[in-house]
């Protein structure tokens, strides 16, 4: 399933991640095992600093894993995952 807005367009999901968290690993792996990696723009913020600018911009810190969805952020890799399973499996 792909996700839609109300116009049926696809919604943007974007994932700020730092490849050596832990956590941010955890949430990779769900995202690998749904294999919905096309669905999300992947944002590292360790190899990329405008990411982890961005990220700051957008939340006040730069805790990963956040998941952007609908211009809102979502925090805690447990809820990242419950609701990426929520959302892509059906």
């Amino acid at each position: 399933r792909s996700p839609k807005n109300q116009f049926g367009e696809m919604k943007v999901m974007e994932l700020y991640f730092d490849n050596e968290c832990g956590f941010s690993q955890n949430v990779l792996m769900t995202i690998t095992n749904l294999g919905i990696q096309d669905q999300l723009v992947m944002k590292n913020i360790r190899e990329n600093p405008e990411f982890r600018k961005e990220l700051i911009e957008w939340t006040g810190n730069s805790q990963v894993p956040t998941l952007i969805v609908d211009q809102q952020p979502m925090r805690e890799s447990q809820v990242i995952n419950e609701y990426l399973v929520d959302r892509f499996v059906a």
